[in-house]
């Protein structure tokens, strides 16, 4: 994750400086163009850098945050606890575990990472979802109902 973080900081910085040299370069032509006083050139070339860096920055995050789905894979689940995330889509689109029972939830999910909230629900940890501002991590929690699973759902743990 340090190494996304720096690349895009890295893409932003770029960018960043693309827009001034751009905005800096075309002040002089429109000034003389138009015949503007300085202040309005500056201002206008202030309005120009920041409206694009915004843009720039709102269209990195949306990219930032996409991460494919995969399908549920036993295997990974066990090796890969902070990317779990990428199954949980999949993991409740097939209902896979609809009607399980508690010892073949514990067989198919295992016990690392669970939580018992209470003995009706359990929390699995599934990692942190990428992006700059995703602190919180992400759960599937699986509801029980006469010892069976009931529903399966997912969100960010703030408690």
């Amino acid at each position: 994750m340090l190494i996304a973080t720096f690349s895009w900081m890295f893409f932003l910085s770029v960018a960043f400086a693309g827009i001034c040299l751009v905005g800096f370069q075309y002040a002089k032509t429109v000034r003389e163009k138009y015949q503007l006083g300085k202040l309005t050139v500056w201002m206008g070339t202030l309005c120009f850098i920041l409206l694009s860096s915004l843009f720039i920055y709102s269209s990195s995050l949306a990219i930032w945050r996409y991460y494919p789905d995969t399908k549920f894979d036993q295997a990974r689940w066990w090796a890969e606890p902070d990317e779990r995330y990428r199954m949980t889509g999949d993991l409740i689109a097939s209902e896979l575990l609809v009607g399980k029972t508690r010892p073949e939830v514990e067989k198919w999910l295992g016990t690392t990472g669970r939580e018992n909230q209470r003995n009706a629900r359990w929390k699995y940890y599934t990692g942190r979802l990428p992006g700059p501002f995703s602190l919180q991590p992400h759960v599937l929690s699986v509801e029980f109902k006469a010892d069976t699973v009931a529903s399966v759902t997912q969100y960010d743990d703030r408690h």
